[in-house]
């Protein structure tokens, strides 16, 4: 089992395989059961239960790619706030 990369706002992952393949999941937030991501480029909020994303992340499905700048943040923050009022 490969170590957990500790999460902060602003990690983007790269979905290698499944049903999101070709996203990038650029991480928002966490509450006691789910991971909550952005994914780019469809501009939804992905609610990741903590359990799936370990499994994604020790079977290589996800991989971390970068950082994203500060002012990407920003705008992914607020993209994920409005769609979190409108239920998406």
């Amino acid at each position: 089992m490969k170590t957990l990369y500790k999460l902060k706002p602003g990690d983007i992952y790269a979905v290698h395989s499944g049903i999101y393949a070709g996203e990038m999941l650029v991480y928002i937030s966490q509450t006691p059961q789910y991971y909550n991501f952005l994914a780019v480029p469809t501009m939804l909020n992905r609610n990741v239960p903590k359990e799936s994303y370990d499994l994604a992340w020790n079977s290589d499905i996800i991989k971390y790619v970068d950082e994203a700048p500060k002012e990407i943040l920003k705008v992914c923050l607020r993209q994920y706030t409005q769609n979190e009022k409108s239920n998406n």
